[in-house]
């Protein structure tokens, strides 16, 4: 199933794997909403971790767990999730100044 668009091949998928397309396009769409809703969750989650520990003194973060989370990334997903891990870690931080942390578009 091929057609000649200004002497381009293209192929044309048939009528049904369009809408098995579109549906499971759907599906994805569906999902991404969730993972940005967990995302926004585990920001806030780990802002008030890190107003815990720096109120008692601590530091802001905790290099040790955070090797603990890309490891369990990595074992799970290979290289790519321990990558996603850090980005994860690096949005999560949130801003240093008080009172901004998890504060969404803030950097580390």
């Amino acid at each position: 199933m091929t057609r000649q668009t200004l002497s381009h091949t293209v192929l044309t998928p048939p009528a049904d794997a369009e809408s098995v397309i579109a549906g499971l396009r759907g599906s994805i769409d569906v999902l991404d909403a969730q993972i940005l809703e967990l995302l926004e969750r585990r920001r806030g989650l780990s802002a008030s971790v890190q107003r815990a520990r720096i109120s008692s003194g601590g530091r802001r973060t905790e290099l040790g767990r955070e090797n603990v989370v890309i490891k369990r990334y990595a074992d799970r997903l290979g290289r790519p999730g321990g990558t996603m891990a850090m980005a994860l870690l690096e949005f999560c931080r949130g801003a240093t100044a008080p009172g901004v942390l998890g504060a969404p578009g803030s950097g580390p």
